[in-house]
């Protein structure tokens, strides 16, 4: 049976990075039985503006509820002067996936922690060039380029299609097309119990 996980998530969504380890011990769980993809959602893609202060203390504090439930990291700190939009670092990801041949998890993980532990740019070259392992002229011109571009906007139109409102989302598809398995904070133990009751069910 060809069973693909979607992981929809977004470089900017700070429950994405609460969950991440979840989905990750998920992934784990089921090696060899499923194939699990990271989808872009374009959570902030909209107007490219800084942020003022009562947004930066709104997002600290998002950070530090999104901690207390999840346990995960933050640094609280936000680069200065930091943009905040997200198809640059979603563009990065198209980047890493085309290098790697395969949904570059790896990558992903590095560049939600350079923002939230490390307290970096990600809309940065020079940041992402250091994550990617690649000249900073390289990925420059790499992320100007219109395949990265459309690749990181079918990303969003897909979790469009899918109604992906609540970040992340998880969809199974056993080869009926994507369905909702969860949106949310879930913990690895409920979501492998959960795909493992689906998938032997399909």
């Amino acid at each position: 049976m060809n069973v693909t996980v979607l992981f929809i998530t977004d470089p900017l969504c700070s429950w994405c990075w609460g969950t991440l380890p979840e989905v990750e011990g998920t992934r784990d769980a089921l090696a060899g039985d499923v194939h699990f993809d990271l989808i872009m959602a374009g959570l902030q893609v909209g107007r490219r503006e800084g942020l003022a202060e009562y947004n930066r203390q709104q997002l600290q504090r998002l950070w530090q509820e999104v901690h207390k439930v999840t346990g995960q990291q933050f640094s609280g700190e936000i680069p200065p002067d930091f943009i905040y939009h997200s198809e640059i670092a979603c563009r990065a990801v198209e980047i890493a996936r085309r290098q790697a041949g395969t949904p570059p998890w790896q990558f992903f993980h590095r560049l939600q922690r350079a923002f939230y532990v490390d307290g970096l740019d990600i809309n940065s070259p020079d940041v992402l060039a250091g994550l990617l392992g690649l000249p900073r002229d390289e990925v420059a011109a790499m992320l100007l380029d219109s395949y990265y571009t459309m690749a990181a906007r079918n990303n969003f139109e897909l979790a469009k299609s899918l109604s992906a409102n609540a970040l992340p989302g998880v969809y199974l598809d056993t080869g009926e097309g994507n369905k909702l398995v969860c949106g949310g904070y879930v913990t690895a133990e409920q979501l492998t119990a959960d795909l493992r009751e689906r998938l032997s069910a399909a």
